[in-house]
């Protein structure tokens, strides 16, 4: 659902806002697709990974973050992202969902010289903010 003051502010861009009728997803196609999309992604890599249902939100935020680079629209050939940029988007640090990875102790705890520098964890998804990997522990 929009906010309608904060959707507002896009009118003055020349953007008109259609309504469509209640309990009628088919008017809505493009997002209907997408969204379609985005679930049955996200319920084959919940699927797959054999993780408990609760990371559904982690894995669909994981699918969309996915996406969204990755998209080509058909007439033009490019991604959103090369429309917006000008650029091809950096996927290079693109990981498996669900990849063992290992999380760097940076001295929180007190370690004795044999004790292990890092705790195993599952990589669930991408931070939105910075550029960090979204990291389920273990341990913790």
């Amino acid at each position: 659902m929009f906010d309608h003051k904060e959707f507002t502010k896009f009118y003055e861009f020349g953007i008109i806002h259609n309504f469509s009728a209640p309990r009628t997803p088919q008017q809505n196609s493009v997002v209907e697709r997408k969204t379609h999309t985005l679930e049955d992604m996200a319920r084959t890599m919940l699927c797959e990974s054999n993780l408990p249902t609760c990371f559904r939100v982690e894995v669909i935020n994981t699918t969309n973050y996915v996406l969204n680079p990755c998209l080509i629209r058909l007439i033009l050939k490019k991604t959103p992202y090369e429309l917006f940029k000008g650029k091809k988007p950096n996927i290079s640090y693109f990981r498996a969902f669900e990849c063992k990875c290992f999380i760097h102790n940076n001295g929180k705890d007190r370690l004795g010289k044999f004790d292990a520098r890092s705790e195993e964890g599952i990589l669930v998804g991408y931070s939105m903010h910075i550029k960090a990997y979204r990291v389920y522990n273990k341990c913790t």
